[in-house]
């Protein structure tokens, strides 16, 4: 039986939008001259993603109440890895999307999987268009050399798409969190090749979805957060073809690291208190109509991770006029 979960590039259906234009007749016959209807007027918006590893390890409490203290900086979409306990899942549920007072909605991936990463969003800034998730790797045996279990759970990206509500742009996030201890002290991949093959082939499915959004689904924003497990700081000098830098600026997509500066704290605190690594992402494809603004690294959590925050300005269709920008 097919697995709705695994990523069926071959079959994934386009969306094809489909115009018509009408054409008003005077009573002549002849065609009467029109005037085009006023559209709204250009707006633009601020959009803040954050990303956030809320640690397996974490009690349901803790991993809750972090996950509260992170909604209280105000973001507006939130991407979630290691949140695969259906005690925290259930409370997070109940406490902060499914309330009656509740501003947040969230897409859970069932079943409950370590690869079926949450995503919340503000409901009063977004409308829901759709959500998925696809497997990318299966469960691969990598030994007992590094991080994580000897054999690795499967690999999966998430995806949200949502509308803007103020700028009428078509948003989407991608959630997704790979393989650790897979890069040497100079930033190139190490000596694991079980660990090695596995995150390039994770992110070469990565990279296929951000295609298959570009060809045949429509197009949009895109946005790729989650937990890389790759040092910017290394990754942006030695550029291994598999890891983030190389390997998505072969679409054209950066880190907010790159755009934004290096932030003097990194998201990630070793055994041993190092805490200058940077290995959570907030990915994108700067342009027109996507300007970083900001972003901003918050301490306080149990997690060994510290969540991202990054602020975006979106600027809808007709704020720029002759290359300037109107919005």
């Amino acid at each position: 039986m097919w697995n709705s979960r695994r990523l069926p590039f071959a079959r994934l259906g386009g969306l094809v939008l489909v115009g018509a234009l009408g054409l008003g007749l005077s009573p002549s016959g002849a065609v009467a001259p029109t005037r085009a209807a006023a559209g709204p007027d250009p707006a633009a918006s601020t959009v803040r993603i954050a990303t956030f590893n809320a640690a397996a390890k974490s009690t349901t409490r803790e991993g809750f109440n972090d996950v509260k203290a992170l909604l209280a900086q105000g973001p507006d979409i939130v991407a979630l890895q290691e949140m695969s306990s259906g005690e925290r899942r259930k409370r997070v549920r109940e406490r902060l999307v499914d309330c009656s007072t509740c501003v947040w909605d969230g897409w859970f991936p069932i079943p409950v999987l370590p690869g079926g990463l949450p995503i919340l969003w503000r409901s009063d800034k977004f409308t829901l268009i759709g959500h998925d998730w696809f497997e990318v790797a299966p469960a691969t045996y990598v030994g007992s050399r590094g991080a994580g279990p000897s054999t690795i759970r499967p690999r999966y990206i998430v995806r949200l798409r949502l509308r803007d509500d103020v700028t009428g742009r078509i948003i989407w996030i991608l959630n997704t969190h790979f393989v650790p201890t897979v890069e040497g002290p100079d930033g190139r991949r190490n000596t694991n090749q079980r660990r090695t093959r596995l995150y390039a082939q994770h992110m070469a499915g990565l990279l296929a979805m951000i295609d298959k959004i570009r060809t045949k689904e429509g197009g949009g924003l895109v946005f790729v957060a989650g937990d890389f497990n790759v040092n910017y700081r290394n990754d942006k000098n030695a550029q291994d073809p598999i890891f983030p830098y190389a390997a998505l600026g072969t679409r054209g997509y950066h880190s907010s690291y790159n755009r934004l500066g290096e932030p003097a704290t990194g998201t990630h605190v070793l055994d041993n208190g190092f805490d200058k690594r940077l290995i959570d992402y907030v990915n994108f494809k700067p342009s027109r109509r996507v300007i970083p603004t900001g972003q901003r690294i918050i301490r306080g959590f149990n997690s060994d991770h510290r969540p991202l925050i990054v602020d975006f300005k979106i600027n809808g269709r007709g704020c720029w006029v002759r290359g300037r920008l109107v919005c």
